[in-house]
């Protein structure tokens, strides 16, 4: 895969991730070393603002991450992970994991921001990207036609077990940081749990891979039970379009159990078959749901984290109806 311009944060491509508490003050200073203006912007903290940061109305829990927003800089990288924590007296609605794994997947243009720019402001199409980056690596060697060797990849440590032959459980932090591609993440043979979307937590289903549009950030819950006769692929592929065209830019990385037995093996687990059905493809978003027993970002002191616990005593439904006429008048 070649090579291409990017912009590092503290000499790294994926930066230090700002772990942080609802309620807490973080100080976060910024120096720009770029040829051209830069403007930081930080989703879920509420920022004291100067000319070089953006921010939002008000702190809020889950996963996030922070990008520059100015010049298209974000397509030559510089960004980080950012968490934001419950405070102590408000419990998460899931047993606590046993590790905590920020994943960065996203397109990748060789071409620098400023070139892209370029493109994008004479009037043309970006087109295909020249490869799926995750962590800001490239492909794991999965097919010798596709991939080139020596190409440096992502490897995810994970440990299969504990004590009472209980299987580990990982949450997943997964971010598209993106500039224009949807994409598909899965991990081989695993089942990933849906648990948190930015700013909320959702009721919890299981899938066995997941869309994550440009921008966009989910928490899963997965558990280590496989085999560990080998290595498990991670995969993150380009949604919505012809896959034998796209497939050469497919990222691959690897799950690698602690007591694995040998290198990931095999074709790579399948994405969607409904890249040509729109609508059943919205069955997945549309099935995403807040968690409202769960707890809010910032609860008052009478205690309104407590919403769960609050008996229901009347149900009312909604409904949308057309408009209708009333004599000369048109009643919505």
């Amino acid at each position: 895969m070649a090579t291409g311009v990017v912009i590092a944060v503290n000499g790294e491509l994926s930066a230090q991730v700002v772990n942080a508490t609802t309620n807490y003050n973080v100080a976060i200073n910024v120096h720009n070393q770029l040829d051209e203006n830069l403007l930081m912007t930080w989703p879920g903290i509420q920022m004291r603002r100067n000319s070089w940061q953006d921010g939002v109305l008000g702190s809020q829990i889950g996963s996030f991450f922070y990008f520059p927003s100015l010049n298209f800089q974000r397509a030559s990288v510089g960004l980080g992970a950012i968490i934001i924590n419950n405070r102590n007296v408000i419990a998460i609605p899931f047993a606590l994991p046993d590790g905590d794994i920020v994943i960065f997947i996203g397109d990748w243009y060789t071409q620098n921001h400023t070139a892209l720019r370029r493109i994008l402001d004479s009037g043309e199409e970006l087109g295909m990207p020249d490869g799926v980056l995750i962590n800001g690596k490239g492909p794991y060697q999965y097919n010798t036609t596709l991939v080139p060797a020596r190409i440096e990849y992502e490897t995810i440590n994970v440990d299969p077990d504990i004590q009472f032959f209980r299987s580990k459980t990982y949450r997943f932090r997964v971010h598209n940081v993106g500039i224009s591609t949807s994409l598909n993440y899965r991990i081989q043979g695993h089942k990933l749990l849906l648990v948190e979307t930015e700013r909320h937590y959702t009721t919890q289903q299981n899938f066995t891979s997941f869309d994550i549009h440009v921008g966009q950030s989910y928490s899963f819950l997965v558990t280590m039970d496989q085999n560990a006769t080998t290595d498990y692929y991670i995969v993150a592929s380009a949604r919505f379009v012809n896959e034998s065209v796209w497939e050469r830019v497919t990222g691959v990385a690897i799950s690698h159990y602690s007591n694995s037995k040998g290198p990931a093996t095999g074709p790579l687990p399948l994405p969607p078959g409904d890249i040509y059905n729109q609508w059943s493809a919205m069955n997945q978003p549309r099935a995403i749901r807040q968690n409202t027993a769960a707890s809010g970002a910032c609860p008052n002191p009478q205690g309104s984290f407590h919403y769960g616990s609050i008996k229901v005593t009347d149900t009312y439904v909604l409904r949308s109806l057309p408009p209708v006429m009333m004599g000369s008048f048109i009643l919505y």
